[in-house]
């Protein structure tokens, strides 16, 4: 008993000086004019300076680099408040310049930091500076920018195989019911024929006196089952000269798997060198540009989530070592926690969903799709300063393919927010109206972002048309319009006047869904 009167307790005082010196973080205490109180062991063995000399001592005046005006701020906004706030790496960089071990493999010369301003004692007008190394997050970072930007590097350089394969690949595209869609330059010039005259043609009934029975009908088995099928035919140019072709038809899909017609490849077996390699890398051009628009946009959805989880966890870990956590602040950060994760998920899954063609039509509210629609685009927008208006019936059901229908739309107001860059614009907006019509409905998507000229606008959906250098494919409207019109069974137009824009898009309330098309979509990979 004598022993348990006579025990003693360690002070509160002196263990959380204790947890402070031992710290695996900066701690500088300071006051709304940047006067140092303590300065803490991690930051004497970073910067070489001792507490005793550094004391008493403006902060500014040791560290030159310093913001003094945004610092200050910052300070008096926090005991203003009495609530933490703080800079982030990406902003500031740093707040103390401390260099990085020159055997460490880094981007950086100086430590990257994120440093949290908490209320200390307003009273005396204290705030704590916690400074955490973000290094190694940064430096991630810059890893995945520079792998973003290989895959613009990459997506260009198809871009000008592209423009290479136009000019030197004999290559004759169909649609889905094998009606002639486009035709490169170079076969044009073999068959001497203008491409007007073949747009729009059936194939095989163009071909017809050149393909023999048996041979039209293995074609015809090879477009249905989609296989690839080579064989060779002899035809004629435009001014009768014969020319024997060895022929590659092939199907084409678009970066989502969905079924887009077919693709001819000849070879004039006379004088021709073979070109596989190059088609190879034609049929990649629009996968690779889908699948690097789709990692930047994982990256700069996952961004803010990811720094909100480590600025929680940053501030556990520095309630938990001063023995200042309390019950409540523990539970709401991990329903933070758990809130951010979940909504990490969501984004993938909704990433994976938009990917996946549709096997069937389905039924769901309209308004609802294009919620999902924004959600892909809400950041981009909300930077831009982009008023996003939508006035559609939250009762309106429709009944076609959703995930199709899903990628028209992002793809429409995508281009809308990306025109915003070109023209600097007061008051910008999109405006979605949608009415319902008694024998269809109207969807009308609206921007202000300057206007279309005349010359542009009768190509914008045309296929390889682009106004976006060599960033862009020329595939984007190109899709849209196929997939309204083929597969959704409606229409699509685009007007611009007064620096205004509009794409109208008419789609039947239920679509009637053909054996035929529900058994192409089913095979997409």
């Amino acid at each position: 008993m004598a022993q348990n009167e006579t025990q003693h307790y360690p002070r509160t005082l002196d263990i959380n000086k204790k947890v402070v010196e031992n710290i695996d973080n900066g701690i500088l205490v300071l006051n709304d004019t940047l006067e140092i109180h303590h300065f803490n062991r991690w930051l004497e063995l970073h910067t070489n300076m001792k507490e005793d000399a550094v004391r008493g001592k403006i902060l500014n005046t040791l560290f030159t680099n310093i913001n003094t005006k945004t610092l200050i701020r910052k300070i008096k906004t926090a005991l203003r408040l009495n609530s933490p706030t703080f800079y982030t790496a990406s902003t500031s960089k740093y707040l103390i310049p401390i260099k990085i071990n020159e055997l460490t493999n880094s981007s950086f010369e100086y430590m990257q930091q994120d440093v949290s301003i908490i209320p200390f004692d307003s009273e005396q007008n204290l705030v704590a500076l916690i400074i955490t190394d973000q290094t190694n997050m940064a430096n991630t970072n810059t890893l995945l920018h520079s792998h973003i930007l290989k895959i613009r590097e990459l997506n260009t350089e198809l871009l000008k195989e592209r423009e290479t394969i136009d000019k030197k690949v004999l290559l004759l595209k169909l649609d889905r019911e094998g009606k002639i869609s486009d035709v490169s330059q170079a076969l044009l010039e073999q068959l001497y024929y203008e491409k007007d005259e073949l747009l729009n043609l059936e194939y095989l009934h163009q071909e017809r006196y050149n393909l023999n029975n048996s041979l039209k009908n293995e074609i015809l088995l090879c477009m249905r089952e989609k296989k690839v099928f080579e064989y060779e035919e002899e035809t004629q140019t435009s001014n009768g000269e014969e020319i024997i072709f060895k022929s590659t038809l092939i199907t084409e899909y678009n970066a989502s798997g969905e079924h887009l017609g077919f693709i001819l490849f000849r070879e004039n077996i006379t004088n021709s060198k073979h070109l596989a390699q190059t088609q190879e890398k034609m049929l990649a051009t629009s996968r690779s540009a889908a699948m690097g628009e789709m990692l930047s946009m994982i990256a700069h959805q996952w961004r803010q989530p990811l720094s909100l989880i480590n600025t929680i966890m940053a501030t556990l870990k520095i309630k938990t070592q001063l023995n200042k956590l309390d019950t409540d602040t523990m539970f709401n950060s991990f329903e933070k926690i758990e809130s951010t994760t979940k909504y990490l998920s969501e984004t993938i899954d909704d990433f994976s969903d938009y990917f996946k063609p549709n096997k069937f039509a389905s039924e769901f509210l309209l308004y609802e799709l294009f919620d999902k629609s924004i959600f892909f685009l809400k950041d981009e927008m909300e930077q831009q300063g982009i008023t996003y208006k939508i006035n559609i019936p939250q009762n309106l059901h429709i009944y076609t393919y959703k995930n199709e229908l899903l990628q028209s739309i992002i793809n429409i107001i995508k281009n809308s927010v990306d025109a915003f860059h070109k023209k600097e614009t007061t008051n910008k907006h999109i405006k979605v109206i949608v009415e319902d019509l008694e024998s269809h409905l109207s969807i009308s998507i609206e921007d202000n972002a300057g206007g279309i000229k005349p010359e542009i606008l009768k190509k914008v959906f045309e296929p390889y048309f682009s106004t976006k250098s060599n960033n862009g494919t020329g595939l984007g409207l190109y899709m849209c319009y196929t997939i309204i019109t083929d597969h959704l069974k409606g229409s699509i137009n685009m007007r611009s006047q007064n620096a205004t824009t509009i794409t109208l898009l008419e789609l039947p309330y239920k679509l009637i869904q053909g054996k035929n098309h529900a058994s192409n979509l089913s095979t997409l990979s």
